[in-house]
């Protein structure tokens, strides 16, 4: 993984080097993360979204508009076009078996209920935004127009921690305590790994003062791995991949202009 990170760190220094002349935005936000993973049994409601944890991240925006002609700026791709170099922290997601499997009052129902995952994750992500409103009209502090949905489509390298207990004991020193799938040789993986995924999304920013915006965002990241979770069983039910579903919102900070930083 370490050319993927040499390869997104030269991108960023060249967006930097030649983004003298661009407009720049800084931002921060806060949301709820849920991982569906292989824990609990898929297409159910409790296993997609109580598996979940908090999420923070920083974020860098570089635009183009500032480079549109004067009398064209509604039809230049550009003019609905930023990209944004973002770091995230994904903490305390805690994952639990759910469906009808662990509600079963057999013993592998009872060993799947005291089988308790956690995860932290750090996100490294490159991005494209395109708006549907031209940029140079939004972000104009005395602008009529006060928000301006977008679409997002980036890559990420992942970084991430697993940690495995069960509440009926140590299962390092019994591994009797886990479900019969689980041990087997290979079929658990917890401790550090990295990974990469693809994020859509879709999110809105809301203008409320000259320089700050209010946004929201929804985004789907899917990785690339299946060993997320750390749980690695060569069963069908721990086939697909990991995926994860992230909602969050923040503000963002205009830096180049020169106006009042409140109405």
């Amino acid at each position: 993984m370490k050319p993927l990170i040499t390869i997104i760190f030269v991108i960023v220094s060249i967006l930097e080097f030649k983004a003298q002349h661009y407009t720049h935005d800084i931002g921060v936000f806060v949301g709820t993360s849920s991982l569906q993973a292989d824990y609990g049994q898929r297409g159910n409601f409790a296993s997609e979204w109580n598996n979940n944890g908090i999420s923070f991240s920083v974020a860098h925006y570089l635009s183009f508009y500032n480079r549109t002609l004067r009398w064209d700026p509604n039809n230049v791709l550009h003019n609905h076009l930023m990209v944004k170099t973002e770091l995230q922290y994904l903490s305390n997601i805690k994952l639990e078996h759910h469906g009808k499997w662990a509600r079963s009052t057999s013993q592998a129902g009872e060993q799947l209920r005291a089988m308790k995952g956690s995860l932290r994750m750090l996100n490294l992500g490159l991005h494209l935004e395109y708006y549907y409103r031209p940029l140079e009209e939004f972000v104009y502090p005395y602008s009529d127009i006060w928000v301006n949905p977008y679409f997002t489509f980036g890559v990420k390298y992942v970084s991430y921690t697993t940690g495995l207990r069960s509440d009926l004991g140590d299962w390092t020193e019994d591994i009797s305590v886990l479900p019969e799938k689980y041990r087997f040789p290979g079929a658990l993986d917890i401790g550090p790994g990295d990974a990469i995924s693809l994020a859509l999304g879709l999110g809105a920013r809301f203008k409320v003062a000259p320089k700050i915006d209010l946004v929201t965002q929804f985004n789907y990241q899917y990785f690339f791995s299946d060993k997320i979770d750390g749980l690695q069983a060569n069963v069908i039910e721990n086939k697909n991949n990991e995926w994860l579903v992230n909602i969050q919102f923040g503000f963002v900070y205009h830096l180049n202009f020169n106006t009042p930083l409140f109405y």
